[in-house]
């Protein structure tokens, strides 16, 4: 028997781009972000979402992986970046992470309300932090999304913004993803972040990237068309 999807209210899907992280929740805050690169992409029922620090080591020369040092893994595999079904009633938002970078015990909830018409500040339910998150896409922007053939999400477009997703493949070995990144194998470290976020804006030559997990990838232009076509959205990649 398939079960219906959670569906969030409308005024919510759109890309979102974070202006604030502070901690506590109000002021005076202990700590403040506001250098992070972080866009989060909201569609009627997935998200997908991914942040990229200012202070990223030095990944020139490097082009895949394998030619990474450990050092530049150990941040790598760090990152935050996840995907999953979101779930919002009465301001009360759970983003259920399916494919998440750098996995924890603990849940991803958070309180919304809207400071103006493009707002939202976002606060942890006890009072941990405070996000204010702006819309950067035109209203009602047109949703593309595939999934493949294990349900994953690999494509969320919103207009001329999109979030490619490459999932990890079947690692040959036993993995351990809570375990921390500095106390993890350098293989394992290499297996988790082969599970790629890339933020895309289209462009006249295609749709090119803007963000990713794995920095080298910046500046290209995805390959083929299989992104950009309206077709099915289950369609497998």
């Amino acid at each position: 028997m398939t079960m219906p999807l959670p569906i969030v209210p409308e005024q919510y899907p759109g890309g979102w781009q974070r202006m604030l992280y502070a901690e506590p929740h109000t002021p005076p805050y202990r700590v403040t972000d506001t250098t992070t690169q972080v866009v989060w992409l909201q569609g009627h029922q997935w998200h997908a979402d991914l942040r990229i620090p200012a202070d990223a080591p030095d990944f020139s020369g490097i082009q895949s992986l394998e030619e990474c040092s450990r050092s530049q893994l150990e941040w790598l595999a760090s990152l935050t970046a996840f995907t999953g079904l979101t779930q919002i009633e009465d301001g009360i938002c759970t983003w259920h992470r399916f494919q998440d970078l750098c996995p924890s015990l603990e849940k991803d909830v958070g309180l919304l309300r809207w400071l103006n018409d493009h707002t939202i500040e976002e606060q942890h339910p006890v009072g941990h932090y405070v996000e204010h998150w702006q819309r950067f896409t035109a209203p009602h922007a047109k949703e593309t999304i595939r999934i493949d053939a294990l349900g994953r999400l690999r494509w969320l477009a919103l207009g001329d913004h999109a979030i490619a997703i490459t999932p990890r493949q079947s690692a040959a070995t036993p993995q351990h993803p809570l375990t921390l990144p500095s106390h993890a194998n350098t293989d394992d470290l290499r297996w988790r972040a082969s599970l790629c976020f890339d933020y895309c804006q289209r462009h006249h030559e295609g749709w090119r990237i803007e963000l990713s997990t794995q920095p080298w990838r910046q500046g290209r232009f995805l390959n083929g068309t299989r992104y950009s076509s309206a077709n099915a959205a289950t369609m497998p990649l």
